[in-house]
């Protein structure tokens, strides 16, 4: 497994569908995965410390998490089937240690709001990762400007 970071949120312009970008932070691949709207703008607003007027589904999820002495360790990208991914929130309770099946924007967004570390599998990112070639970093730099940029409000319909 390698850990990652969160390297930004983005909009695909072809499908107008919000895309998280993981890193690598070993190397310089980087795992795109397309999510969902609410998704995009939960992990958002909580990278970008904006603090909702109520909690969102993911704060409240923290919330229970806490209230119930459980602890969130860890998420991991687990598996990709046929363009799918899969992730597991590792959390630990008393001296129980559980896996718990999520889609990855959902345990994305619980990682970053109780900072703990996001992994992937080595087969997810052998299938799914890019790899940034040197002389890339212009490139990179334009697009890490334009995630500097992006709001939450720029998700909504």
């Amino acid at each position: 497994m390698f850990e990652m970071e969160v390297h930004g949120v983005n909009l695909d312009i072809l499908t107008n569908q919000p895309v998280i970008i993981l890193r690598d932070n070993s190397t310089s691949r980087y795992l795109p995965i397309w999510i969902g709207q609410f998704e995009a703008t939960a992990i958002l607003m909580e990278i970008q410390g904006i603090r909702p007027s109520r909690p969102l589904t993911h704060d409240l999820l923290k919330t229970i998490i806490d209230k119930l002495s459980a602890e969130v360790e860890s998420v991991v990208i687990s598996d990709l089937k046929e363009g799918t991914f899969y992730a597991q929130i590792h959390m630990s309770t008393n001296s129980s240690k559980l896996q718990i099946d999520a889609r990855p924007s959902d345990a994305i967004a619980l990682a970053v709001r109780t900072k703990v570390p996001i992994f992937a599998d080595e087969s997810v990112l052998d299938q799914a990762a890019i790899l940034s070639e040197t002389g890339e970093d212009e490139e990179v730099e334009r697009f890490r400007e334009f995630l500097d940029n992006i709001r939450p409000d720029d998700f909504q319909e």
